[in-house]
């Protein structure tokens, strides 16, 4: 039998370039002096201050919504584009605002106030004066809406709106507090992160209510019901990947999926600084790295397999934010932009202390005391 030798060569080829691929891999992930130069001097992706279009700010409030970056400032919502140029103002009767976005959505209402609104791209879809004080709020991509109110007869309602305004249904609790709320993409669910303070400690609990059963006036809407330990504190609940429920609480991370929960992080067993939920789990670890040293791994995981990317840090970051396909990791005057399959984007570095980062759809805003950055992702 006669070899083909160009066969062969080319097979070789092949070969050698999974190799190299491999080992270019591993070392950019695992090696920061070789991953510092190739993104330095192959992919250019360091960035400095002063050289990205930018605006002022005085007392704003700066946040990311869909393609634009958004300033709150003497009621007016300014809209800006990546250029940093603006497109659009709202006049909205809000000056201390809290708001969550999703998708084509912005829901922003006022601290502790009956002001809320719903706006879709740059136009106000509703808006509503609420009676008591909204304290938290939630919006799904399709518009529909979880309003927290205290300051009633109950301890807190949970008031429930269609993506047109529509008032669907309203959920009162005597005893607990509203930590948080959540609603999957199907507009099925309705997930919400309980804490009650009445007892000496304190008691954390995670309600499921099925959006249909309440629309039918069922007297039994609750799909599923957990109580956390005794003690354990719930901070934050998000629909992740269809209908799987991430709950964080202080000291570790459930999944609920399909009425049953699983752990996935335990603090007792790993030094976790930081966590965060949309789309993904996030969170950054300290790891011993002898006897005086540490080192620490970006660790972003999908949900529900629980595939785990790990991007190794060189320093403590000191807060982190996270949206759709990005993570950035702020260390004060240097702040690293991931992708959730664990590869830099872009590296940015300023000679004054970065306050904080808003995030959208590739577009970031670096945020200082007085001034905004617009870096496109």
């Amino acid at each position: 039998m006669k070899l083909n030798k160009k066969k062969i060569i080319i097979l070789l080829l092949i070969v050698l370039v999974i190799i190299l691929t491999l080992t270019f891999s591993i070392l950019y992930q695992k090696n920061l002096s070789v991953r510092a130069f190739l993104d330095e001097y192959l992919f250019r992706k360091n960035i400095t201050e002063n050289t990205l279009p930018k605006i002022s700010i005085e007392n704003g409030h700066v946040f990311a919504f869909n393609d634009y970056l958004v300033c709150l400032e003497k009621n007016v919502l300014t809209f800006y584009n990546k250029s940093a140029n603006q497109i659009s103002t709202l006049e909205i009767e809000i000056s201390d605002p809290i708001f969550e976005t999703c998708g084509k959505f912005l829901c922003i209402a006022e601290k502790n106030g009956s002001k809320i609104y719903l706006i879709s791209n740059r136009n106000i879809v509703w808006q509503k004066d609420i009676e008591g004080k909204i304290t938290n709020l939630s919006v799904n991509e399709n518009g529909y809406v979880a309003i927290s109110i205290s300051d009633t007869t109950y301890t807190t309602v949970c008031k429930i709106y269609s993506e047109n305004g529509s008032e669907l249904f309203t959920n009162y609790l005597s005893n607990s507090y509203i930590v948080d709320s959540s609603i999957s993409s199907d507009n099925k669910y309705l997930a919400l992160a309980e804490t009650n303070f009445s007892g000496i400690t304190i008691q954390s609990n995670i309600k499921i209510i099925s959006i249909d059963k309440a629309l039918e006036g069922s007297v039994d809407t609750i799909e599923y019901n957990y109580s956390a330990p005794t003690g354990d504190f719930i901070i934050n609940i998000d629909y992740c990947n269809y209908n799987n429920l991430v709950c964080l609480y202080d000291n570790h991370i459930d999944i609920i999926k399909d009425n049953s929960f699983s752990e996935v992080t335990n603090f007792e067993n790993v030094n976790i600084l930081f966590a965060d939920i949309n789309n993904k789990l996030v969170q950054i670890e300290k790891r011993s790295n002898g006897i005086i040293s540490s080192e620490f791994e970006l660790q972003i995981l999908d949900i529900p397999s629980l595939e785990r990317k790990v991007y190794t840090l060189d320093r403590e970051p000191k807060s982190i934010e996270v949206f759709g396909n990005v993570v950035a990791i702020n260390f004060g005057t240097e702040v690293l932009f991931i992708n959730n399959s664990g590869w830099l984007i872009k590296n940015y570095t300023s000679t004054q202390e970065v306050q904080s980062i808003v995030l959208s759809n590739n577009l970031a805003g670096i945020v200082f005391k007085d001034k905004v950055e617009f870096l496109s992702l």
